[in-house]
């Protein structure tokens, strides 16, 4: 079943048949350990999850419920939330003693959130893990099944690993066709000489030649990308928001929306500017297709009985959302 996704669209797509050179000798490079060229890797054995959150007080349960079969701990930071989500967080972390670790920090650019969240891990493997992300619990891909598969690997070693994951948009129902699976580098070995960085719009892992990379597509999560209008808003702008890098003139990506907001949407209402984004999305959202990319997990199932969100369709084509 899963093989078949390798057909739809990512914006990312088959990054495995890209940089043969590099990867072939970054192979080679990944025996320096064994032959005592690098330190070997000397973080007790097991799994530091990390999250950057703002704003996800939609999924933050499930996302964390759903995490914890993998994780050893799961180091979050909060990035000055205002919907509630921290609120949820300290609930959690109450339930969850020693396993949840949260800080609260409105001070610090993306890639310095990513950094501070690593610094703080304790584990060999470090797993980065998105506060809207819903991992299977039972099944042939469930988290755990992963888990035993990471912690299988040479631990003398250092592993880069790629993930694919299956996208929901707009609401649970549906998907961006343009963006049906996404597949970045959500785990690697802990090392001092790993940094998150800032390269043109987006955030990219920076780490030594002696890394093997490995690429896992399995299904084992969903990507739910299902925000209120307002957090779409602010997304159609935040790629631009990153790229000028002028942080002196757009301190937040709410004082670049500001400034933007009427050449992309022809108003400076942001309730008008939110409404017409969600409506040009919708142009892209199909129906989730369970008979290509699986079931859902089960820790959302509960939503497809209550949905939050709703699209809304009008003689057969999308024209809205609802949203409760």
């Amino acid at each position: 079943m899963f093989n078949k996704t390798s057909t739809f669209i990512s914006t990312n797509q088959n990054p495995e048949r890209k940089n043969h050179l590099s990867r072939f000798f970054r192979k080679i490079a990944s025996s320096g350990p064994l032959l005592g060229v690098v330190p070997r890797p000397s973080r007790p054995l097991g799994i530091s999850v990390t999250m950057r959150v703002k704003n996800e007080a939609d999924w933050i349960k499930p996302t964390i419920q759903s995490i914890k079969d993998i994780a050893d701990e799961i180091v979050i930071v909060d990035n000055g939330s205002t919907d509630g989500t921290f609120q949820i967080l300290e609930e959690l972390a109450s339930l969850e003693k020693g396993l949840i670790k949260i800080w609260q920090k409105s001070d610090l650019d993306f890639c310095a959130f990513s950094n501070f969240a690593l610094d703080q891990t304790t584990f060999n493997w470090i797993f980065k893990w998105d506060g809207d992300m819903v991992a299977h619990t039972t099944g042939k891909y469930a988290i755990s099944r992963l888990r035993e598969r990471i912690l299988s690997l040479d631990c003398r070693r250092y592993y880069l690993i790629y993930l694919r994951h299956i996208n929901l948009a707009g609401d649970i129902f549906h998907q961006n066709q343009k963006e049906m699976v996404h597949i970045e580098e959500y785990i690697h070995t802990y090392s001092k000489r790993v940094r998150y960085v800032h390269q043109q719009q987006y955030e990219a892992i920076k780490l030594p030649k002696y890394y093997r990379v490995l690429f896992w597509y399995e299904p084992y999560s969903f990507h739910v990308n299902i925000k209120p209008g307002r957090q779409m808003l602010l997304r159609y702008f935040w790629n631009a928001w990153l790229g000028l890098k002028d942080y002196k003139k757009y301190p937040t990506i709410e004082s670049c929306v500001n400034d933007k907001i009427e050449e992309s949407f022809g108003t400076k209402s942001w309730e008008e500017a939110q409404r017409i984004c969600v409506q040009r999305a919708c142009q892209n959202y199909i129906p989730y297709n369970p008979d290509l990319f699986g079931p859902y997990p089960d820790l959302l199932k509960p939503y497809l009985e209550s949905p939050k969100y709703r699209l809304k369709y009008k003689d057969g084509k999308i024209v809205g959302r609802d949203e409760g």
